[in-house]
């Protein structure tokens, strides 16, 4: 026969358990991890290469300036930290008006490094980015 106490042990270790599942799986956590793969980039150049973690994965890439400004940003999963011979995992096109973005669609390449390279940056001040969401 089991009191009342025991009952509500079991509920309560339960309820710990399954909050635990929760987190573990994401769900607890206000959002995903954001790294940067390059920032301020305002010239035509190939970035470091960096390592952001295996699974699935989002490329978000920006540039800012002031009035017309365009970059292309040219993504490459690489097995080595070289930053050369990688192979071409996604190419964002960016034209607008004092600010664009856009995104690869998301993907799940497990590649060790990752790196970008920078062509057709035109524009007053223009700055790019791009991030690695997952």
């Amino acid at each position: 026969m089991r009191t009342r106490a025991t009952v509500w042990s079991v509920v309560c270790l339960a309820m710990v358990l399954l909050a635990g599942l929760t987190w573990a799986a994401g769900t607890g956590r206000p959002g995903a991890e954001l790294t940067p793969l390059v920032t301020g980039v305002t010239t035509n150049t190939t970035s470091p290469a960096k390592a952001i973690p295996f699974g699935y994965k989002s490329i978000y890439g920006q540039v800012v300036g002031t009035g017309a400004v365009t970059q292309t940003q040219a993504i490459y999963g690489d097995i080595d930290d070289d930053a050369a011979n990688g192979i071409l995992l996604c190419t964002i096109t960016l034209s607008g008006t004092t600010r664009t973005q856009d995104a690869c669609p998301p993907f799940t390449a497990n590649f060790i490094y990752y790196y970008v390279i920078t062509t057709n940056t035109t524009g007053t001040g223009a700055t790019g980015a791009v991030y690695a969401g997952y």
